[in-house]
């Protein structure tokens, strides 16, 4: 579908771009430098996103054009949905938008089939949907400007880890050095990226201090209440790389993290460093992801979410 999506890419002339909601690196380098690439094209592209907007990711070129309410139909010719391929994942009022909207065109790089969309790139051999965009780019002979570079390149960067996951590639790093080519400058990147925020780094003492550990240290398990958001004046925002710490602990197969949410429910992140297949786990319950990193947000209480997938994730590594 590949091609469907760079017809549609190509036939636009002002679209609407957009990724999931409470936005990472790589939904907002993807949606950014898009942006710049179409821009760059002669078009006129708007881009929205349901943030909040992680700190670390306000130095990205452009940000300052994100929209905080969704245009009406009459202003766009194509919506692009970014990152995730479910509509109600992109917010409420932009999911209720798409879902009445034509076009629509996707592309991801999370497992799973797309729920809308007249032209759907669904591809979880890609680290990144910042890569494919890269992919896209040089298959089209778009010129790659240094504002558009930078917004990929953050999304590649932090979708691999710094390219340290499972997930990283040969064709990640030939990526990156074309990326920095255009002039990604990494150095001044990773010190937006990766600086260290004493709030946040108090927040972690927290989520150590609810961290169980299975008997074996194959299994670790921490929680986040909204009372632990609120006394550190914390957001969602603020855990990006929080799961990631617990996965790093040595010994760690499989991790989860549970964050209470404000309108009910529980927010789950997984991860696994290979052997565990906590997409699988997550689509069980309705949600998706990767192999090495998967989410779901579920219904109930902290306690009883926290069991469920502290059994889950038992039963999985007891099978291998």
């Amino acid at each position: 579908m590949r091609e469907a999506v760079q017809k549609l890419l190509s036939r636009a002339q002002r679209p609407l771009l957009l990724a999931h909601q409470q936005p990472d690196g790589d939904a907002l380098g993807a949606t950014l430098g898009l942006m710049h690439l179409l821009a760059e094209q002669g078009k006129a592209p708007l881009v929205y996103s349901a943030g909040p907007i992680p700190e670390e990711y306000e130095f990205l070129p452009g940000l300052n054009q994100l929209l905080t309410e969704v245009p009406s139909a009459g202003d766009i010719d194509l919506a692009v949905v970014l990152d995730c391929h479910e509509a109600m994942r992109t917010g409420r009022a932009s999911g209720d938008f798409l879902q009445n909207f034509e076009p629509v065109a996707i592309v991801d790089h999370h497992q799973g089939q797309a729920e809308l969309g007249q032209a759907a790139w669904v591809d979880p051999s890609y680290a990144a949907t910042c890569e494919m965009l890269a992919v896209l780019a040089g298959e089209m002979g778009w010129s790659l400007t240094a504002e558009a570079a930078t917004c990929l390149f953050v999304g590649l960067q932090t979708d691999t880890g710094s390219f340290r996951y499972a997930n990283t590639t040969p064709l990640s790093f030939q990526v990156a050095a074309r990326l920095e080519e255009a002039g990604a400058e990494v150095w001044p990147i990773s010190q937006e990226v990766y600086a260290t925020r004493p709030q946040r780094l108090k927040l972690l003492g927290r989520i150590m201090d609810s961290l169980w550990t299975s008997p074996d240290g194959a299994l670790a398990v921490s929680q986040v209440r909204l009372k632990d958001l609120a006394a550190l004046q914390a957001g969602p925002q603020d855990l990006e790389q929080a799961v990631e710490m617990i996965r790093l602990i040595p010994g760690v197969e499989a991790a989860a993290l549970l964050r209470e949410v404000s309108t009910g429910g529980v927010k789950v992140s997984l991860r696994s460093r290979g052997q565990v297949d906590v997409a699988r786990v997550a689509m069980s319950l309705g949600g998706g992801g990767h192999k090495n990193a998967a989410g779901v947000t579920l219904e109930g209480s902290l306690k009883k979410v926290r069991k469920q997938i502290q059994e889950l994730l038992s039963q999985s590594l007891e099978a291998l």
